[in-house]
């Protein structure tokens, strides 16, 4: 970024590279991206979540407090505040999918600041919540959004399916009653 003097903040790169996926060519993508869009500023990590439509950590935190309370209407008003703020619905689902795994790995790993790459302040915020929860939840909550992930890409009515999902997370018994449904 020296040499093509842009002003960056490491975290920024860190949610790019991480959005690539291990593809350098998606990562040089997604920076130009970012850089165009804020040309001649600096590219700070929520100018980042912006161009790329994702959602900041707090709003994860914030949802799934919602759901582990049961609490489905602030859930779905929580996804209404992203739907308003512009929030691709395929992103977040990923990307709250991948919030979900770091709770998980922080549950279950020994040293968990090895296994997930997060600044201190939200590690210290997922070792909270891994303490809010248990694996199996946190499994079956993975498991709703991993296959949700795969629903949404060709669905036409993609917020009622996030909905859907968010329910069965939020009403463990109604899991079932809904895939009958569907």
């Amino acid at each position: 970024m020296e040499q093509e003097q842009v002003d960056t903040e490491d975290k920024a790169l860190e949610y790019v590279a991480r959005m690539a996926d291990g593809s350098m060519r998606d990562a040089l993508s997604l920076l130009d991206q970012c850089i165009a869009f804020y040309l001649g500023q600096k590219l700070t990590y929520d100018h980042v979540l912006e161009v790329l439509g994702a959602v900041d950590t707090e709003v994860f935190s914030k949802l799934l407090r919602k759901v582990l309370q049961g609490d489905v209407t602030g859930a779905i008003r929580t996804l209404e505040d992203l739907i308003i703020g512009g929030r691709e619905l395929g992103q977040f689902v990923g990307d709250f999918t991948w919030y979900m795994r770091n709770l998980l790995l922080v549950k279950t790993s020994e040293n968990p600041e090895d296994a997930i790459d997060v600044s201190s302040e939200n590690l210290k915020l997922l070792k909270e919540e891994s303490e809010m929860t248990d694996v199996d939840t946190l499994m079956r909550y993975i498991r709703i959004f991993s296959e949700l992930s795969n629903q949404i890409r060709f669905a036409t009515q993609k917020r009622v399916l996030v909905e859907i999902a968010l329910i069965k997370l939020c009403r463990p018994a109604m899991e079932t009653n809904l895939d009958s449904v569907l």
